[in-house]
């Protein structure tokens, strides 16, 4: 049987751009893709956001990562998974993804992990020019993009790192002391 329809009704003769407006509605807390992704950091200071962070760890990345309030902190003290970090805002290019990261400082001591520390200084970089993160013998090599890629263009929309927080924690903030996190760091669960 022989097709009849009139495919002349679906061609598209005049192509006009629809515009939109992106709404953020997941931010990721993720380390750039190693080798994989060229990425900028947020220059500005309100882009940055100094805290502790409770790192469980877990399959995905930022998957194990919690804010808590400041009164629960002796709560999970003993786990040694609370670290004093600073949480940088970046983007990726290409795609133009939205992210949070973040790095800890070194402990009280000074000491410092030589892949915090290499990728601080990336950071660094990035805050000025395109960067991806190569992984080197224990650390992170800074690698430039060749060409000159065009500056990024954030989203309107969170205006500041107080309004990206929320949308990159929404469900990672330990506000109580029966939060289900805490009662299975107690083994209550």
């Amino acid at each position: 049987m022989i097709m009849t329809f009139n495919f002349e009704t679906i061609r598209v003769t005049n192509v006009t751009q629809v515009p939109v407006k992106r709404i953020v509605t997941s931010i990721p807390v993720r380390k750039p893709r190693a080798g994989i992704e060229f990425f900028r950091i947020r220059p500005e200071k309100e882009w940055q956001f100094d805290t502790y962070l409770l790192d469980l760890g877990g399959k995905g990345e930022g998957e194990g990562k919690f804010l808590l309030t400041p009164e629960l902190y002796p709560e999970v003290i003993e786990t040694k998974k609370l670290k004093l970090v600073k949480i940088y805002t970046g983007i990726t290019y290409g795609n133009s993804d939205l992210f949070l990261t973040d790095i800890p400082f070194p402990d009280a001591d000074g000491t410092d992990n030589e892949y915090n520390r290499t990728r601080r200084i990336a950071y660094e970089t990035a805050m000025t020019q395109w960067v991806k993160l190569q992984t080197d013998d224990g650390s992170y090599s800074t690698v430039l993009a060749m060409s000159k890629l065009p500056e990024p263009i954030y989203p309107e929309e969170p205006r500041t790192i107080m309004e990206a927080l929320p949308i990159a924690f929404k469900d990672k903030v330990i506000d109580c002391i029966d939060h289900p996190v805490l009662k299975k760091i107690r083994g209550e669960l």
